[in-house]
């Protein structure tokens, strides 16, 4: 079941390893990696796979990697373009693959991107050019001009869970007239809180269904059995941050 399928993921490594051209700007190279074997890294679990390559890589200074079309990423954002309509704001531009993936959906009308680094920016329209759905802003967005938005996205957090989750959703929320808010790893921490605690959150509806369509994908997948909870202790942390919040909206 989607996106939890190896023949849907390799499908879209092939699109876009297709489409994105290895090169170097300023301190920004994209590589392409040999295909993933041995233990895989998909979003909520890991597991002892092969996955065909090659990979394509975003590599920013000192050799880090800041983006890699890997299981993890195409699974970690599908439930969010699923859900995506009208105007949709992305923090983060990557190697392009949300934006190119929520401009497809004839539901989405703009697709407004923030994107710190020019370097990116250039590589990225390198292999994809203009597409008039897509609009980059260049600058960091959280000192942007307000702007109203149905979906908003935030992927900049490295696939890991701290507290600036919270800390962005309070900024961007504050920036901008956000009806609907998300960011990667969202489900995974939602899906490891404790009942006796996210009981007691007002957790958003959409939040909610992206996570039961997640977990029932990874159910019928068989991929459950893989499933890894996150910190036990930082995820309490962060959903105390939320419980603030989400709950101060309900008043």
């Amino acid at each position: 079941m989607l996106p939890y399928n190896k023949e849907f993921i390799i499908d879209k490594i092939k699109e876009y390893e297709d489409k994105i051209d290895s090169g170097v700007i300023g301190e920004f190279e994209i590589l392409k990696r040999d295909s993933l074997n041995g233990k895989v890294e998909g979003y909520l679990y890991t597991k002892n796979d092969n996955v065909i390559g090659p990979i394509p890589e975003l590599i920013g200074e000192n050799k880090r990697v800041w983006m890699r079309l890997s299981p993890k990423e195409i699974e970690g954002s599908y439930e969010f373009i699923k859900f995506a309509t009208g105007k949709v704001g992305v923090v983060g531009l990557g190697l392009g693959y949300v934006a190119q993936e929520l401009a497809k959906k004839q539901d989405v009308e703009k697709v407004v991107v923030y994107e710190i680094s020019e370097d990116v920016v250039e590589l990225y329209k390198r292999n994809f050019g203009e597409n008039e759905k897509i609009e980059i802003i260049v600058g960091d967005a959280f000192n942007a001009s307000k702007d109203s938005f149905d979906f908003f996205y935030t992927d900049i957090y490295e696939y890991k869970l701290s507290m600036q989750v919270v800390e962005d959703y309070i900024k961007l929320n504050k920036l901008h007239d956000i009806k609907e808010y998300s960011f990667f790893g969202m489900e995974h921490f939602l899906l490891s809180c404790k009942y006796d605690e996210i009981v007691w959150v007002y957790v958003p509806e959409t939040w909610m269904a992206m996570c039961k369509d997640l977990s029932e994908a990874l159910d019928q997948s068989g991929y459950i059995k893989f499933y890894e909870q996150l910190d036990e202790e930082l995820v309490s942390k962060v959903l105390a941050g939320f419980k603030e919040v989400l709950n101060q909206g309900m008043e």
